[in-house]
C-alpha cells in the first residue's frame, strides 16, 4: 500500500531487539516509502505507541523484557484499529496460532524475505482501511436509523422511541403493530440500528408480496431441482440474515402452512431448505409487522394462535397520522427539505395556509400519504412557497368548513405563538438551562432545541 504523492509517509514500528534484523527491515520499507521506527524493547515500544501510535506493528516474539505475545494482547487493548504483523525465528506452529489468536493479521519467519513482507505490510494496511470504512459505514447507519431520527416530537412519538430503545438491547422478538404507511420498516431499521447486531445485515421480506411456495423459497432456500425453476441451490432470507436481524412485514398475511414452519424456526431457530434434508441454524434477530389485529385473526383461527403468542412478546404500536397532528409540520417540513435535496429543487417553505389544510387532512395513507404531498407540492411549486394550490386534490377535498372572514386565525400561527410563549417563559423561569426547561414543559430537550430554532428563540444578549 504505497503513501500517495504529497503525503506523509505511513509510519511503521518494528519491535525488535536484534540490531540487524531490524536496520534490514528498516531499509526494505523505506525503500518503499514507508517510514520506520525501531523499538528494542517493550518498554520503548509503549513509550514510542503512547506518543505517537503508527499505522503498523511488527513485533518479534522474544524481546528482553517481555514476550512478544504479551505485548500484542496489550497494543490490541490500547489500538486494536492499529494490525500487527508478527516476526519470529521460531518454527512453532503453535506460537503462530497464539499470535493470530491475539490478533494478529499475519505473521512471517527470519530470516525476512523481502518481498513476502512487502505484501504481507501492504495488505494489512489495507484491511485497515477496509475496516474503519466499514466502521464508519456502521456509524452512519446508526445514526440515520437511531430512535432519534425519528420524525415527531408528540408524546405518543416519544413512546415509541423510548419502547424502540427498550427493545433494541433484547434479543426478544418484536411486533410492530400499525396502520399501512405508519412508517413499520423505519422503526424495525431504528431497532436493529440501536442493538447490537448493527453490524450484521438487515434482511426485510414481505410476507403478503408471494405465493406460499414462492414464500418459503423466499425465506428457506431451496435446493437445486426441488421444484421446475430451482436451477441451482439458494440461500434463503434466513440464511442471509445470520448475526443480523430478519424483518417479517404484514405477517399477518403468511400462509397459514408457512406460520407453522415459522413458529419452528422461531423456536429452534433451525430449518430445512425446500427440498432438503440437512438443518441449517442460524444466529437471527426477529422483528415481526402488520397491519392487521392479530389476536383478532388467531381467534378466528386465520392465524396460528401458538404462532401469535411467540411473537407477541414485546409490541410497538405506532399510532396513525390522525392521532398525531401535532407531528404534521415538522414531518411536512422533513419531507420538503428531502425532496429539494432529491429533486434539486429550492422551495423556501409551506405557507400558513397550505400547512392548515395538511393539519386539517384525515391522512387515511398516513406518513407516506403525507411524503407524497409534499413531494406533489414541490414538483408542482412555481413560487417561494408551497400553496394550497399546490397539494392533492383530496387534501383540499376534504377540508374542513372555512372560518368567516375576519375571525380566522391560522391554526399555525396560533400554535407558533402558543409554543413561542411557553417556551420563553420557561427558560425565563429556569435560566435558559435547556434540560430543566424541558423537563418543566413535559418534552425532551432534542425536541425543545428543534422548536427553539424553528421558532428563531435564542438568549437575549446582556
Amino acid at each position: 500500500m504505497m503513501t500517495p504523492k504529497n503525503a506523509d509517509p505511513l509510519r511503521l514500528l518494528y519491535v525488535e531487539d536484534d540490531p540487524t534484523s531490524a536496520r534490514l527491515v528498516k531499509m526494505i520499507a523505506e525503500k518503499e516509502g514507508y517510514a520506520v521506527a525501531l523499538a528494542a524493547s517493550e518498554k520503548e515500544c509503549l513509550k514510542i505507541t503512547g506518543e505517537d501510535p503508527p499505522a503498523l506493528f511488527l513485533l518479534d516474539l522474544t524481546l528482553p523484557d517481555a514476550s512478544g505475545l504479551d505485548l500484542m494482547s496489550r497494543l490490541k487493548e490500547k489500538h486494536p484499529s492499529i494490525p500487527a504483523i508478527v516476526v519470529t525465528a521460531s518454527d512453532s506452529i503453535q506460537d503462530v496460532i497464539s499470535a493470530m489468536q491475539r490478533g494478529a493479521v499475519d505473521y512471517m519467519t527470519k530470516p525476512v524475505d523481502a518481498r513476502r513482507m512487502l505484501v504481507s505490510i501492504a495488505n494489512a494496511l489495507k484491511l485497515s482501511t477496509q475496516q474503519t470504512q466499514i466502521a464508519r459505514l456502521i456509524a452512519d447507519v446508526s445514526n440515520e436509523y437511531s430512535p432519534d431520527q425519528l420524525v415527531g416530537g408528540s408524546p405518543a412519538m416519544e413512546r415509541v422511541r423510548q419502547h424502540i430503545r427498550r427493545a433494541a438491547v433484547s434479543e426478544a422478538t418484536v411486533l410492530i403493530s400499525g396502520e399501512s404507511g405508519t412508517g413499520k420498516e423505519l422503526v424495525a431499521r431504528a431497532l436493529h440500528a440501536a442493538g447490537p447486531r448493527v453490524a450484521g445485515p438487515f434482511i426485510d421480506v414481505n410476507s403478503a408480496a408471494l405465493a406460499e411456495t414462492l414464500l418459503e423459497s423466499e425465506l428457506f432456500g431451496h435446493e437445486k431441482g426441488s421444484f421446475t425453476s430451482a436451477v441451482s441451490r439458494r440461500r434463503g432470507k434466513f440464511e442471509q440474515a445470520d448475526g443480523g436481524t430478519i424483518f417479517l412485514d404484514e405477517i399477518g398475511d403468511m400462509p397459514l402452512p408457512t406460520q407453522a414452519k415459522m413458529l419452528r424456526v422461531l423456536q429452534e431457530r433451525s430449518f430445512q431448505r425446500v427440498g432438503g434434508d440437512e438443518r441449517i441454524n442460524v444466529n437471527v434477530r426477529v422483528i415481526c409487522a402488520t397491519n392487521r389485529n392479530l389476536e383478532d385473526d388467531a381467534r378466528s383461527g386465520t392465524f396460528r394462535k401458538d404462532l401469535f403468542y411467540r411473537i407477541n412478546t414485546f409490541v410497538i404500536e405506532i399510532p396513525p397520522l390522525r392521532d398525531r397532528v401535532a407531528d404534521i409540520p415538522e414531518l411536512a417540513r422533513h419531507f420538503l427539505a428531502r425532496t429539494n435535496r432529491l429533486e434539486k429543487r429550492q422551495v423556501q417553505g409551506i405557507s400558513a395556509s397550505a400547512m392548515e389544510a395538511l393539519c386539517s387532512h384525515p391522512w387515511p395513507g398516513n406518513i407516506r400519504e403525507l411524503q407524497h404531498a409534499v413531494e406533489r407540492g414541490v414538483l408542482v411549486c412555481d413560487a417561494d412557497e408551497i400553496q394550497p394550490e399546490h397539494l392533492p386534490p383530496a387534501v383540499l377535498r376534504e377540508q374542513p368548513a372555512a372560518v368567516p372572514a375576519g375571525e380566522a386565525q391560522g391554526l399555525i400561527e396560533a400554535v407558533e405563538r402558543l409554543e413561542r410563549s411557553m417556551i420563553l417563559a420557561a427558560m425565563d423561569r429556569n435560566s435558559w438551562v435547556k434540560a430543566r426547561a424541558a423537563r418543566a414543559l413535559g418534552v425532551t430537550e432534542r425536541i425543545l432545541a428543534y422548536k427553539m430554532t424553528n421558532l428563531g428563540i435564542e438568549k437575549p444578549q446582556g
